[in-house]
């Protein structure tokens, strides 16, 4: 009896589950879809006409693809340079910013120094600053260095990231400081302890913080706005802005170029998807 009982309240239980499980798979399933269908929408009205965009009732998929919309984009509008700005910024921007900002951490984290602990509380300080706040003075700065309308203006305000060498002193933090001595007393120099030591053991944050910081300059639209000025020098988010006029604006070619911005960032978020996971989990932890 007291057996048949135990089965029957395991049944009970696993019925409790099964039924949670479908409950929450459906909910997921239902959120997915309603976050993925913006992206349905920008797809679809890439590949339509004008007219088509705006129709009530709305045309979910368009009756003739117009690939041309894309045509357009890269032989007349110059989107194929434009787009290779973008990347050109955002690789060159996140690799440098990397090394700076991985050798600031590893200095705050494991260097011991007059001032450190004021030091890094101006570095995190200077997230509360607007970036709007310091936009006069950089463009004076930058006017005077010629880099206006140069992509390598948009690339200096963000080689030393606050948030950069935050995230990477939380990873150099946990670093053995036997390990370090270690290497000290077979004769590494500290540059050649921070490469063949630190940097092999950083791996997890590089790839965190690099999506990271990759996909911020990608879609940084309002300095590179104040500083770039000709087409050849746009990047996708300013050129995307140029594309509207206030009598007859193209939302179709506008819908194509947001797909080739946003296509990009997909393939990299989806690639390095676990990497990212990974490097935001484990620098929470070892914070």
């Amino acid at each position: 009896m007291e057996k048949a009982m135990k089965l029957q309240r395991v049944k009970h239980h696993e019925g409790k589950r099964g039924i949670l499980s479908v409950t929450t798979f459906i909910i997921m399933t239902l959120v997915s879809l309603a976050t993925m269908f913006p992206l349905f929408w920008l797809f679809s009205s890439s590949l339509k006409d004008i007219s088509e965009i705006f129709v009530n009732p709305p045309m979910w998929v368009p009756k003739v693809f117009h690939w041309e919309n894309f045509t357009e984009l890269f032989v007349n509008r110059k989107f194929g340079i434009i787009t290779w700005n973008s990347f050109l910024l955002a690789t060159t921007s996140t690799v440098i910013a990397l090394v700076f900002c991985s050798l600031a951490g590893f200095a705050f984290a494991k260097y011991h120094f007059k001032g450190k602990n004021f030091l890094f509380i101006m570095v995190l300080a200077s997230l509360m600053i607007p970036h709007e706040a310091t936009m006069v003075p950089l463009f004076s700065i930058y006017k005077g260095m010629g880099l206006i309308d140069n992509i390598w203006g948009v690339i200096l305000p963000d080689l030393a990231n606050a948030f950069g060498i935050f995230f990477m002193r939380q990873y150099c933090s946990a670093l053995p400081e036997e390990m370090l001595e270690a290497a000290r007393m077979d004769g590494c120099t500290e540059f050649k302890l921070f490469r063949r030591i630190v940097l092999p053991n950083l791996k997890s944050g590089f790839a965190g913080l690099g999506i990271i910081l990759f996909v911020k300059q990608w879609n940084n639209f309002l300095w590179p706005s104040v500083i770039l000025r000709s087409q050849e020098n746009m990047t996708l988010s300013v050129a995307l802005k140029a594309l509207e006029d206030s009598n007859n604006t193209p939302y179709h070619l506008i819908m194509a170029g947001s797909v080739i911005s946003v296509v990009p960032l997909l393939i990299i978020v989806l690639i390095f998807q676990k990497q990212l996971i990974a490097g935001m989990i484990e620098g929470a932890v070892k914070g």
